[in-house]
């Protein structure tokens, strides 16, 4: 079947005429006009700092334990133009600190030389209508923490509370032999200011013309607490007897792990599970699986005194040692002389090995 030309232009000319009067009547509608922008100035802010609480670390401190949160507010006072809407960013940066490892953060021991590292970021506080923005770490460069759209109430002066919360996390303490006690850093330049817009463009308020007084001046601190274990790389063991157990001797050694460097340790023998009630000098019993028959064994230091517990039954006194990582401690084991040859079987005892610092 033949096709009609003009019919098809005629089609298509009303197709677009039907588009064109669409869009005639889209560009015809009324939008309603953007809130007036309320340009600020003249910004005055006094900072509150929450007190410094050192964090508390150990081997075992779990991250969330790690980590001091303090909250920094300013209060602000600014004049406004006119009535309506102000956006405005607060921006912030932190020098790398006293001790730094290249980029990282470190806290040093007020006694000694070794160091833990420490991130730092921030986040928002309690600010209405706040829009956080991303910050992955702070940095000696000024980057924004979060832009806040303020609702001013006309022209003259007005209030607002600036708030964040200053993020100190500690890392996982996986090195040996760090100093025991306070560690510390300064943050010399810590950098908080307020600027017009979504960015850290010109400020509002903050250095060159304002300063943050003690803000100025971070102190970062945490405590180590003081740590020693140990390992028992050799038990006292006897070995067999079949003449005679009387004068039998058994070396073991434990070595000392420490995560903290200490002066002294202290080293306590428990009396065991099957101490001797007859009031002798010997008080430590190594006792036969089946209960009815023991033998008496003692414990000596590497002077070869006895070695006991402080106030224990057992004469004698702890070991004191250096509490350093790696210290090996020989320990050795007696069965005085005139033991009789006790019935045949397994004889065991455990002993509590307690450290003191």
């Amino acid at each position: 079947m033949p096709v009609n030309l003009s019919q098809t232009r005629h089609f298509a000319r009303l197709l677009v005429s039907a588009l064109l009067a669409v869009a005639l009547l889209v560009g015809g509608i009324v939008l309603p006009a953007p809130a007036r922008a309320a340009p600020t100035d003249n910004w005055q802010c006094t900072p509150e700092l929450e007190p410094l609480l050192p964090v508390a670390l150990s081997a075992n401190t779990p991250a969330g334990q790690r980590t001091d949160k303090r909250t920094i507010s300013l209060n602000c006072t600014f004049d406004a133009t006119n009535r309506g809407n102000a956006l405005v960013t607060l921006c912030l940066s932190a020098p790398l600190g006293n001790n730094p490892d290249g980029v990282i953060r470190q806290a040093r021991s007020v006694i000694g030389n070794t160091r833990v590292h420490y991130a730092l970021t921030a986040e928002p506080g309690n600010v209405p209508n706040v829009q956080p923005q991303v910050l992955d770490a702070l940095s000696p460069t000024l980057k924004p923490l979060y832009s806040v759209m303020i609702q001013t109430n006309g022209p003259g002066q007005q209030t607002f509370r600036h708030q964040f919360k200053l993020v100190t996390e500690f890392e996982a303490l996986t090195s040996r032999g760090l100093d025991a006690g306070d560690y510390g850093d300064l943050l010399s330049g810590f950098v908080v200011s307020v600027h017009q817009g979504g960015n850290c463009g010109p400020a509002l308020w903050g250095p060159p013309n304002n300063a943050i007084g003690e803000l100025a001046n971070l102190p970062i601190a945490a405590n180590l607490t003081p740590q020693c274990d140990f390992l028992i790389n050799r038990k006292l063991d006897f070995g067999t007897a079949t003449v005679a157990v009387a004068g039998q001797k058994a070396d073991g050694l434990l070595t000392l792990s420490c995560l903290t460097n200490l002066p002294n340790v202290k080293i306590s023998m428990g009396t065991g599970n099957n101490p001797a009630t007859g009031g002798g000098p010997v008080t430590r019993q190594m006792r036969r699986s089946d209960g009815t028959a023991t033998i008496p064994y003692l414990i000596l230091k590497p002077d070869g005194t006895e070695w006991s517990q402080a106030g224990s039954i057992i004469p004698g006194t702890p070991l004191d040692v250096p509490g350093i990582e790696g210290m090996s401690v020989p320990i050795s084991g007696f069965i005085p002389q005139g033991t009789p040859l006790p019935p045949t079987g397994n004889y065991s005892d455990a002993v509590i090995i307690t450290l003191g610092f």
